[in-house]
């Protein structure tokens, strides 16, 4: 317990202690409202999400380490986990979407002092989320069929079958711990889940290390996915102990657990468009290394997955600018702030893009040196590589375009744009070019790399557009005009 803050009850008003100094729910809500309607831009865009970057890289260097683990000790074939895992990314985008869903109505709730309706909201959702999380374990028994449908190379299923069922076991734990994080998200508690990352991460490496280099025989993949559940066990142990604690405003118990109607549409509704954005995008994958495999072998997937992965760092701070500025949207929209939603859209596209800009320019530079880490002494391997990941970079600016506009649409609650945007990235550009390529120029595997490269890039020029003229005619748009009329806005209601 000493991984977290303290949190001790003092009197029947509701007063804590917070390293020595005295703070009621009232007072900590106010200066965290104060703060993102207030507050230096910056400073308020960092605080907010930095936090969210640390727990998204904690759990992407899962797969980096992984991978790396893989190549160095010889324990089976990277390119077996770069399939398993995005079929697991896949999946899992079910269990994320409704903590996103969820996590939003109970924001909003706890924006507006209604404490109850939070707690029985966050109920609702850790109860669906069990559902969800018991849901995932039928896909161990059925595990052959299931990766055959997805068109799964046989050598891949025979080789590790046991990594996905562990997966899979683990996907039951990740799911109930994605609803908690929404939930102490929602409180505005990321620093709690930023310090219980480093307990986290430091497990996973250890053990991993410890099963591919300790004294011991036969390690395969499966142990690194063994690895990866004692972690993630670690954390929902530790979850569930500050979600039962009395003083929790949001506490989660048997007796409460419920699938209250008005709350369980709600969130469907929310979670829907983002569930069909986030499961094509890693379909999309899915389905790309089912081509590569028919057409190139597994060593264009192994080259796709190294590719995906370290381009995916960049992505995966962008994401966490998107969530973290999507709440910062939220509540100045439901103050009537509509100069300060502005500011921040300036504030956030530049901050953003000049990361995504300094992203292109280090991975390109290093595109050699990443290659030549992974595939050793084996030069063909290398040359694959370097021929798809050299186009992955290129498209990361796009990309980083693209998150910084979505933080604006979820914000205002249009996530079905981002639903829309999603079907046209993958069945009206990656598709239909990487079957051009493949088919018709009958380009190599580097068709790959370039059919991702082109889908990312007019993606992500076309949500970039649209915010842009969104946010240039908002003034004049009736159903926002209003916010920009000037008031007090702090006393004004906050849709957190």
């Amino acid at each position: 317990m000493l991984f977290f803050p303290i949190i001790i009850k003092q009197q029947e008003y509701n007063t804590y202690d917070f390293g020595g100094v005295e703070m009621t729910k009232e007072e900590r809500q106010t200066k965290k409202r104060e703060a993102i309607l207030n507050g230096n831009m910056l400073k308020t865009i960092l605080v907010i999400s930095l936090p969210i970057v640390f727990y998204n890289l904690c759990n992407y260097l899962y797969g980096i380490y992984d991978m790396m683990i893989v190549q160095v000790a010889h324990i089976g074939d990277a390119a077996d986990v770069v399939v398993l895992d995005q079929i697991k990314n896949m999946i899992q985008t079910l269990g994320g979407a409704i903590a996103t869903g969820g996590g939003i109505l109970i924001a909003k709730r706890i924006g507006g002092k209604d404490i109850v309706g939070a707690r029985k909201a966050a109920n609702t959702l850790f109860t669906l989320a069990l559902i969800i999380a018991a849901v995932t374990l039928l896909f161990i028994p059925f595990a052959v069929p299931f990766l055959k449908l997805l068109q799964t190379d046989q050598t891949t299923i025979d080789n590790a079958l046991g990594y996905f069922d562990i997966q899979m076991a683990n996907l039951f734990i990740m799911t109930l711990n994605v609803a908690f994080i929404a939930i102490e998200k929602s409180k505005g508690n990321t620093f709690r889940i930023f310090i219980l990352n480093i307990g986290v991460i430091a497990i996973k490496i250890g053990l991993t290390t410890l099963f591919a280099f300790g004294p011991f025989e036969g390690v395969t993949i499966t142990w690194l996915a063994v690895a990866t559940m004692i972690a993630q066990g670690f954390m929902m142990i530790f979850m569930i102990i500050l979600s039962i604690l009395p003083s929790n405003i949001l506490r989660i118990t048997f007796k409460s657990l419920n699938l209250n109607k008005e709350n369980l549409l709600i969130i469907v509704k929310l979670s829907l468009p983002v569930f069909i954005g986030r499961f094509l995008f890693h379909f999309g994958k899915v389905y790309l290394n089912s081509i590569a495999t028919a057409n190139y072998g597994k060593m264009v997937v192994g080259a796709l997955g190294i590719s995906n992965t370290m381009a995916g760092l960049p992505t995966n701070i962008i994401n966490s600018f998107e969530d973290g500025g999507s709440t910062i949207v939220s509540q100045n929209y439901g103050s009537g702030n509509g100069r300060r939603i502005k500011n921040f859209y300036i504030v956030n596209m530049i901050l953003v893009a000049s990361i995504s800009l300094l992203s292109v320019i280090i991975l390109f530079i290093l595109k050699e040196n990443v290659a030549g880490f992974f595939a050793g002494d084996d030069e063909e391997y290398r040359t694959i590589i370097v021929a798809i990941f050299k186009w992955e970079c290129l498209d990361v600016f796009f990309t980083g375009l693209s998150g910084a506009s979505i933080a604006i649409f979820y914000g205002f609650g249009k996530t079905k744009i981002t639903s829309v945007m999603s079907m046209v990235n993958l069945f009206g550009f990656r598709l239909p070019t990487l079957m051009i390529l493949m088919y018709g120029v009958k380009m190599n595997y580097e068709a790959c790399g370039i059919a991702m490269f082109v889908s990312n890039t007019l993606a992500g020029i076309i949500t970039f557009s649209l915010c842009l003229v969104f946010m240039l005619k908002i003034n004049k748009n009736p159903k926002y005009e209003s916010i920009f009329v000037k008031k007090d806005i702090g006393s004004s209601v906050v849709a957190g």
